[in-house]
């Protein structure tokens, strides 16, 4: 009874102790998790925990990026190193493009650093990532405002 006791924990210890390493949990995770995935633009902030700790209202020095209602059907397909933004064939009128207005360019995301670099060349765009999970991605930028610098907070929910 006794042998049996002691083979049963030193398998159990065992199996534990592959059950609980992951080849997930090297930080390349993220990165796995941006590759091949599709986002749409959202208005709705369903975790405020993760933006930066900037006042955030109309008066604080970081807002909430105010999607266009030309965007708002805009998809965000990141490949492997490519993002592709399908607008669904509803351009905006009048130059509302901005930064959106390449609709596929080269993308590399830095997992260590959380920074997301968008272009190539002259036109190069870093962004903070705030969070990326399996439902939200939420990035930011930097903007000037009448204090300083704020923060420009860009959501997006997993299509």
């Amino acid at each position: 009874m006794y042998t049996k006791l002691k083979y049963l924990t030193y398998f159990s210890l065992i199996a534990l102790l592959f059950n609980g390493c992951s080849k997930d949990d090297n930080g390349k995770n993220a990165v796995i998790k941006l590759e091949n995935t599709t986002w749409i633009p959202t208005t709705t902030d369903e975790n405020p925990s993760t933006n930066p700790p900037d006042a955030f209202d109309i008066y604080g020095v970081s807002q909430y990026y105010r999607w266009s209602e030309c965007h708002r059907d805009d998809s965000f397909i990141f490949l492997k190193d490519r993002l592709t933004i399908n607008d669904n064939e509803t351009a905006c009128d009048d130059g509302l493009d901005g930064i959106f207005n390449t609709k596929n360019q080269p993308y590399a995301y830095n997992p260590e650093t959380k920074k997301l670099t968008v272009g190539s060349g002259d036109k190069v765009l870093v962004l903070d990532v705030y969070e990326l999970n399996k439902d939200r991605l939420k990035l930011g930028l930097p903007i000037p405002t009448g204090t300083g610098l704020g923060k420009l907070v860009v959501l997006f929910k997993r299509k």
